[in-house]
């Protein structure tokens, strides 16, 4: 099976999902929904395992870029973005601590507590690959 063929099959896979799910919410059945998206996922792995899927260098390094831009951009964004949600709720303004707009601290600290999660991954994973191809700061 080439990628074409299980680009195809993924789509078909997706729209009977997708119909599980409409059927299934219309119904107020959530577990219809969740069993039709478990097994709509194990079918596209088996699938996947079966296909093979060509990788050359170009696509390598064009994937390892798209991530980096990728990391670079997100991980600042989500930071500033947590910092101005938190900061009307310390200031005092008047529309922030009327408890109005509580949800607007919440998300703030959703956004921080994310960030961090997302910079400690990057760290471990850049820590163990290093390690993993040869950069372990051995070399002298």
């Amino acid at each position: 099976m080439n990628s074409r063929q299980y680009q195809q099959i993924r789509v078909l896979v997706i729209f009977f999902v997708g119909v599980i799910i409409a059927v299934s919410l219309f119904q107020d059945s959530f577990l219809l929904s969740t069993a039709g998206i478990i097994t709509g996922l194990l079918f596209l792995l088996l699938v996947r395992s079966k296909t093979r899927i060509n990788i050359d260098e170009r696509e390598k390094t064009i994937r390892e870029k798209a991530a980096n831009l990728t990391y670079a951009i997100f991980a600042p964004t989500m930071g500033i973005a947590a910092f101005l949600l938190l900061l009307p709720s310390k200031g005092g303004l008047s529309v922030f601590s009327k408890g109005e707009w509580l949800y607007i601290e919440s998300l703030g600290m959703i956004l921080a507590y994310l960030t961090l999660f997302l910079i400690a991954l990057y760290a471990i994973s850049y820590h163990f690959l290093n390690r993993k191809y040869g950069g372990g700061g051995n070399e002298q």
